[in-house]
């Protein structure tokens, strides 16, 4: 069974027992990364109104997305044959994080941009305890349903990760397909350096090619701000962040594919 917290209303208690949402952050994020250079072909805004732009894409692309990880019967030909040729990354991230999270040392997972809880559901599905948190109401219910129809539990939470508070340590995270539409990672990544302490995963889409134009081109149509990424602004991205000498990059085609073991910062 799943559960959708919003956490612009008071805070209770989740299923799982433990954590607690709504409260306010105890500690300054907001402080950009000194040094690091802006990205290639970005589009976006204010942060307030870019959150805003990508809740409001995915609530209406919710549907579409989730069936790029198998419900082909509700796509076009067109829409099939696209995600055969230019989206087989996102199931290689997929496979490759199920691979990391199925180790016996990892009991609980956050979600960060769960999406229609794909990955939510699969982490669930190995045990774990799992959280997923996403800005996007439509994708929760679809996460909702892809979660009880495997007959698991998980908590899922409404809100932008940067205002959600957790009265607990995570061992893994998740991040994948999130850092697309996020201006200044470095937040992000300091609120990780705090609530998980095992490991965390995540992409980043790549700057450069006609792919990654297209796709600039793309959601600039759709009025939905998209960052892109080129390794160096990854590498910077995280040793501004504090993570020296202890992640991984590897090239996945169209993104980054990102392992951080946090123990060796602490």
């Amino acid at each position: 069974m799943s559960h959708i917290w919003r956490t612009r209303i008071p805070a209770r208690d989740c299923a799982m027992g433990s954590p607690r949402y709504g409260a306010k952050i105890g500690y300054d994020l907001s402080t950009k990364a000194q040094n690091m250079k802006p990205r290639k072909m970005g589009y976006g805004c204010t942060s307030s109104t870019s959150t805003r732009a990508v809740g409001q894409f995915f609530d209406i692309y919710a549907k579409n997305f989730d069936a790029i990880y198998g419900h082909t019967g509700r796509r076009s030909a067109l829409g099939r044959w696209v995600d055969r040729t230019f989206r087989q990354v996102m199931m290689r991230r997929f496979e490759e994080t199920l691979r990391q999270t199925k180790k016996q040392e990892i009991h609980s997972v956050l979600d960060i941009g769960c999406g229609p809880g794909r990955y939510t559901a699969a982490f669930a599905l190995q045990g774990k305890e799992v959280v997923g948190v996403d800005i996007a109401e439509e994708m929760l219910k679809i996460a909702q349903d892809n979660i009880d129809a495997l007959n698991v539990s998980a908590d899922l939470v409404l809100d932008d990760y940067l205002s959600v508070h957790f009265d607990r340590i995570f061992d893994a995270a998740c991040l994948m397909g999130f850092f697309d539409y996020i201006e200044d990672p470095v937040p992000i990544l300091k609120k990780l350096a705090i609530e998980v302490m095992g490991e965390f995963y995540a992409s980043f889409p790549k700057s450069g090619g006609f792919l990654a134009w297209q796709r600039h081109i793309r959601y600039r149509l759709r009025r939905c701000p998209l960052w892109l990424y080129s390794k160096r602004d990854v590498e910077d991205a995280l040793i501004a962040s504090g993570f020296v000498g202890c992640y991984e990059i590897r090239d996945f085609g169209r993104d980054w594919y990102v392992v951080v073991q946090m123990q060796d910062t602490r």
